[in-house]
């Protein structure tokens, strides 16, 4: 497995409970794709016991440097979010396949929600780089304008960006999904890439199907190894019997998802 160390350069604290740590790792810098993940331990010793699996959200191997997303969420992020540049950390990475990168100049539709922009971020700054460029446009939502995490990176990314919040706090007022029927309709892209709660996810693999749009999804799961032995990140398959999110995932074809089985756990 492909394991490496890394030495944090920089904290920085993006909106609450969000922070974005830049990492001095030639080896995952170097081989990282967009979709891919880190998984990090947290500190030296056994508590906490298990690693945290992170998204990548940006690489730039001539600088050595990949940046990475961190929601605090329960007491291992929390810890990550107070350590101090110099922090020195065991990792294994990168993990997991990625995204398809788009090939020729059509468009395709980013659809993100909440620490869900992560990967985007990486596919939309590794679009940049693609000759010919494809039209990147984009729908990111959140409950509030704080849970739109880093979206002025997203947006400078994209030839078109929308904004969406549930309380009208930023852009227009709703979900992602409000907005994604309207933007299929009026320009169908030629893929769809999301990421973002189950519930999103599901809803926008639906409204793609119905589209006839094909949609590739980052599912978000805990995760105990990273490396698809003990089997806590599996998620029901649409083939019958489960997939893992760490190996076979994070990005799947969202018509590889038993959604309804997934929703109802």
């Amino acid at each position: 497995m492909p394991r490496a160390h890394a030495t944090l350069i920089s904290r920085e604290r993006v909106t609450e409970g969000h922070y974005l740590l830049t990492l001095d790792c030639a080896e995952v810098a170097q081989n990282a794709r967009p979709g891919q993940f880190v998984h990090l331990r947290v500190g030296d010793g056994t508590d906490p016991l298990l690693r945290r699996p992170l998204s990548i959200m940006l690489s730039q191997p001539d600088r050595r440097e990949v940046q990475i997303l961190v929601r605090t969420v329960g007491r291992g992020t929390g810890i990550v979010a107070t350590h101090d540049e110099g922090t020195r950390y065991d990792l294994l990475g990168p993990l997991g396949s990625g995204w398809s990168i788009p090939q020729g100049d059509e468009p395709v539709l980013l659809v993100a929600g909440g620490i869900g922009v992560a990967p985007l971020i990486f596919l939309a700054d590794s679009t940049r780089m693609a000759d010919p460029q494809p039209y990147v446009r984009a729908i990111f939502g959140g409950l509030t304008t704080e849970s739109l995490v880093c979206w002025t990176e997203f947006a400078a990314r994209c030839d078109e960006f929308i904004a969406v919040t549930e309380d009208g706090s930023t852009g227009e007022t709703g979900l992602v999904t409000d907005v994604l029927a309207p933007e299929l309709d009026r320009d169908p892209p030629v893929r769809v890439y999301a990421c973002g709660p189950d519930g999103m996810l599901a809803a926008v693999a639906r409204i793609c199907a119905e589209a006839g749009v094909p949609c590739e999804v980052s599912m978000e799961q805990w995760m105990g190894c990273g490396v698809g032995a003990c089997l806590g990140c599996a998620i029901p398959s649409s083939a019958g019997g489960y997939v893992r999110v760490c190996t076979e995932g994070p990005v799947f074809d969202a018509t590889q998802i038993d959604w309804e089985r997934l929703m109802s756990r």
